[in-house]
C-alpha cells in the first residue's frame, strides 16, 4: 500500500511551514517558554483562523471534518517548528475524546467552541501510581443530585491544563470507569505545573477536592468510556508521533547543513564517515517513520478494528519516539559543543525529543501493546 499526501495535503503543510516561520520564529518560541504557560492567546488567535483547530471536528459542530492523514500533514510541519501551546492536547487529545464520548448536548456545546478557538481542552487520565494504566484510576466520582458528580482525587502529567478551559477526567464511579468534565476555575480544583523537559509545553498535576463535573454519557457504560479512552490516546499517539517526524526532519536538515560548512583540521566534518554515516542512519529511520505513521493514519481515517488500530499507532509510537530521541542525540553529536548552548535551538529540539519519548506512552509500554494486539 502507497500512502502519501495528495495536493491539498501538500499545501495544507506548505501553507503551515509558511505561517510557522513567519509567526512563530525561534525568537518568539523563546520569549513563551520563559512563561508560567508557554501559551500566547495572540499565536492561538493566529491559528485558530487558520481553521486548523477544527480540523478533525465534524462538521455538524462547527468543525472541517477532515482526514487524520490530513491532520498529520499539520502535525508535521507544527513540531518542525515546535510550536509551543496547547494545541497538541486540544485538537489531538480532548476533541477526539469529545467526539468519541461525549453525548449530543455536550458536543454541541463544546466541540464549536474548540472549532473556533475559544475553547482550550485537556485530558487527566493518568495518576501517581498506575504507571500508564488508564482503566482503574483512584479518583472517584461520587453523584450529587440528579445528573451532578463531584470528583475526589489526583492526576498526574495533564498536558497543558493550565490553560484549559475543559478538562476531562478519568474516574471510578460506582467502581466503574467513567468520563468527567470539569470546567476552569471550578471549586476544589488545584493545578500545579511540572518540572519537565520540554519547555514548550505544561506538565500538570491535578488535585480534585469534590470539585464539579458533569459526566460525559455518550459512552453508556464502563467498556465504552475505555474505548473511547483508547481511541483518543490512538489520535494523540498519531498527533505526537507526526509533531516528531518534523522535529526529526528539522535535527537532519540543520545537523547536515552544519557538517557541510564546519572545518576542522582543514577538512570539512561531513566528509568524515563518523560524521556522515550517523546522519544516513538517521535519514533512513525518518523514512522508515514516515511509513508508520502514514499507515496509522491511514487506520484511523478506515476505522480499523481495535486489534490492528493498536498495532499500527502502537508501532509508530514506539519507532518514531526512539527515532527522534537518537536523532537529538546525533544532533547534539554533529554539532559538538555549541549544540549543547542555550543560545542555540538545537537544545530545544533535543527537550522536546526526550519529553515525547515517554508522553502518552513509552516505547517499552507501546511494544507491549502491539505483541499482546497481534498475540504474541
Amino acid at each position: 500500500m502507497y500512502l502519501n499526501f495528495n495536493d491539498e495535503q501538500k499545501m495544507l503543510a506548505q501553507t503551515a511551514r509558511r505561517f510557522v516561520e513567519k509567526e512563530c520564529p525561534s525568537s518568539r518560541i523563546r520569549q513563551l517558554i520563559t512563561t508560567e504557560t508557554a501559551y500566547d492567546a495572540a499565536l492561538w488567535e493566529q491559528m485558530a483562523a487558520q481553521g486548523w483547530m477544527g480540523l478533525t471536528i465534524p462538521e455538524e459542530f462547527g468543525g472541517l471534518g477532515e482526514s487524520w492523514l490530513t491532520a498529520t500533514a499539520l502535525f508535521e510541519e507544527l513540531g518542525r517548528g515546535i510550536v509551543p501551546g496547547p494545541f497538541l492536547a486540544t485538537v489531538g487529545l480532548a476533541a477526539p475524546l469529545l467526539v468519541a464520548a461525549g453525548n449530543s448536548d455536550q458536543k454541541a456545546r463544546w466541540l464549536p467552541a474548540i472549532a473556533d478557538g475559544s475553547c482550550r481542552a485537556t485530558v487527566a487520565y493518568l495518576e501517581p501510581r498506575n504507571g500508564y494504566e488508564f482503566t482503574t484510576p483512584a479518583t472517584v466520582a461520587t453523584q450529587v443530585g440528579e445528573g451532578g458528580y463531584t470528583l475526589s482525587g489526583t492526576k498526574m502529567f495533564g498536558l497543558d491544563a493550565g490553560v484549559a478551559d475543559i478538562i476531562i477526567v478519568s474516574a471510578l464511579s460506582d467502581g466503574e470507569l467513567g468520563l468527567f468534565l470539569v470546567e476552569k476555575a471550578a471549586t476544589g480544583l488545584k493545578i500545579e505545573n511540572l518540572e519537565g523537559m520540554d519547555l514548550t509545553r505544561r506538565l500538570t498535576r491535578l488535585t480534585l477536592e469534590n470539585t464539579p463535573a458533569q459526566k460525559l454519557t455518550g459512552t453508556n457504560d464502563a467498556a465504552a468510556a475505555v474505548t473511547g479512552l483508547q481511541h483518543a490516546l490512538h489520535c494523540a499517539c498519531l498527533a505526537l508521533s507526526a509533531e516528531s517526524l518534523g522535529g526529526i526532519q528539522w535535527i537532519i536538515d540543520t545537523s547536515v547543513e552544519y557538517a557541510k560548512g564546519r572545518e576542522q583540521y582543514g577538512r570539512l566534518i561531513g566528509s568524515y564517515q563518523a560524521v556522515a554515516h550517523p546522519l544516513v542512519d538517521r535519514t533512513l529511520a525518518l523514512t522508515s517513520g514516515r511509513s508508520a505513521v502514514y499507515g496509522a493514519a491511514y487506520a484511523l481515517d478506515q476505522s480499523a478494528s481495535a486489534e490492528d488500530l493498536t498495532e499500527t499507532v502502537s508501532l509508530a509510537k514506539a519507532h518514531v519516539s526512539d527515532s527522534f530521541r537518537q536523532t537529538g542525540y546525533t544532533g547534539i553529536q554533529t554539532l559538538g559543543g555549541i549544540g549543547f548552548t542555550w543560545e542555540h535551538d538545537m537544545q530545544l529540539y533535543f527537550r522536546r525529543a526526550s519529553a515525547a519519548w515517554s508522553l502518552f506512552g513509552d516505547p517499552i509500554w507501546h511494544r507491549e501493546r502491539l505483541l499482546q494486539a497481534i498475540g504474541v
